[in-house]
C-alpha cells in the first residue's frame, strides 16, 4: 500500500495487471467533482432506491406493507416536518369551524392515512393485475358511467387527489380506455418506471403542454374519454381564482375549456379506502354549470363539486399540496 501524488487516502496496487484500485473515499471524491454530476448522480441513486423499495414491498403481504405504511405516516405527523405543516395549515383554512383538537385529529390521520396509500403502490403498480383488481369491491354511481358510455358524446373524467387515484386507473380500465396528460419525471429511470406503469392499465398518455391539450380536444370530437386531475394547481396564466373551502384559489381553466368543448359527460370519481382495507369507487355526474362560458363561474362549480368529494372522505384527501400558493394581487404567501 502506498500514497500516489494528489490523491487522499490509500491506493492499492494489484500485482499483475497494474490497474490502480481506488478506495471507496477517492472514488467517491471523483464522483463529487462537478456539481451537476453530483446533483444527477444522486437523483438517479434516490430513485434506484425508491423504485427497489416500491418492489420490495410488492411482495409483502398487504395488511403488512399498509401498516409500515402507517408507521411512517404516524412518524411524518410526529415530527412536524414540512408535510404535516402544510397538511394542518390548509386543514385550518378549510374547516375553520373545527374545534383544534379535531382538525389536528384530521392532520394525523391524513397522513397516516397517505402513509398507507404510498405503502400500497408496490403491489399496485408491480402485483398481478388480477390482484389489484380484487381490492375495488363497492361501485357507487356505476349507472352515471353506463349512461355517459351510451350516450357515446365523449367522457371528461374529474378525479381530484382524493383516496387512492391509481386504484381508479384499474377500475376505469374495466369499462373504457381513458387518456390523461403526462408530465415525464426528471429523472430517466422514474420515468420509464412510471410510463411503464400507467400503460399496463390501458391509460392513453399525452404530454402536459399544448400539443396534449390539442389531443384531449381532438379525442372528445371523436367521442372518447379524457381523464383531468381538477385540484392541480396550474400557472398563473392557465388558471383563475375562484373559491375552494370558502377561500381563494387559483384553479385551471381546462376543465371548463374542454366541458364547454361539445357536450361530452362530465363525472365525478375517486376511489376510498373501505372499513376492511379494500375499495370502493364513487362515480357522481359533475355539475353542468361547470360548462358556464365564464372560466370563474365554471371554476367556482369545479371547486365545489371537489369540494363535496372532499367532505364526504376528507381523511383521504392530499392535504400536503400547497393549494392555496398562489393569491390574488400578490397577496402574502399562507405557507411558510
Amino acid at each position: 500500500m502506498r500514497s500516489e501524488p494528489g490523491l487522499r487516502g490509500p491506493v492499492f496496487l494489484s500485482g499483475r495487471t497494474g490497474r490502480f484500485v481506488v478506495s471507496w473515499r477517492v472514488w467517491f471524491c471523483h464522483l463529487l467533482m462537478s456539481s451537476g454530476t453530483s446533483l444527477m448522480w444522486f437523483k438517479n441513486a434516490m430513485a434506484y432506491l425508491a423504485l427497489g423499495l416500491i418492489h420490495l414491498f410488492s411482495f409483502l403481504p398487504l395488511p403488512v406493507a399498509r401498516g409500515i405504511g402507517a408507521g411512517l405516516g404516524w412518524l411524518i405527523w410526529r415530527l412536524n416536518v414540512r408535510k404535516t405543516r402544510i397538511s394542518r395549515k390548509n386543514i385550518a383554512i378549510c374547516f375553520p369551524e373545527w374545534s383544534e383538537a379535531d382538525r389536528e385529529a384530521l392532520t394525523r390521520q391524513s397522513l397516516i392515512d397517505f402513509g398507507k396509500t404510498c405503502a400500497e403502490m408496490g403491489m399496485i403498480w408491480c402485483g398481478s393485475r388480477k390482484r389489484v383488481d380484487r381490492l375495488i369491491q363497492r361501485v357507487d354511481g356505476l349507472e352515471h358511467l353506463q349512461a355517459a358510455k351510451a350516450q357515446g358524446k365523449g367522457i371528461i373524467l374529474l378525479a381530484p387527489h382524493l383516496g387512492n387515484w391509481e386504484i381508479l386507473n384499474h377500475f376505469i380500465a374495466w369499462h373504457l380506455q381513458a387518456t390523461a396528460m403526462y408530465k415525464p419525471a426528471k429523472i430517466p429511470a422514474l420515468d420509464r418506471f412510471i410510463y411503464k406503469t400507467r400503460k399496463r392499465v390501458d391509460v392513453g398518455l399525452v404530454p402536459a403542454d399544448r400539443d396534449g391539450v390539442n389531443a384531449l380536444f381532438r379525442l372528445l370530437d371523436e367521442g372518447e374519454t379524457v381523464a383531468v386531475l381538477p385540484d392541480q394547481q396550474p400557472s398563473r396564466r392557465s388558471g383563475v381564482f375562484a373559491p375552494f373551502f370558502g377561500h381563494t384559489a387559483l384553479t385551471g381553466k381546462l376543465t371548463g375549456e374542454l366541458a364547454r368543448h361539445g357536450s361530452a359527460s362530465l363525472l365525478m370519481c375517486y376511489a376510498w379506502r373501505l372499513e376492511d382495507g379494500r375499495y370502493g369507487v364513487c362515480i357522481k355526474p359533475g355539475p353542468e354549470a361547470m360548462r358556464d362560458p365564464s372560466p370563474e363561474r365554471s371554476a367556482a362549480t369545479l371547486n365545489q363539486a371537489i369540494e363535496d368529494c372532499v367532505r364526504a372522505c376528507p381523511v383521504h384527501y392530499q392535504w400536503g399540496y400547497k393549494r392555496f400558493k398562489y393569491q390574488p394581487d400578490d397577496q402574502e404567501l399562507l405557507y411558510r
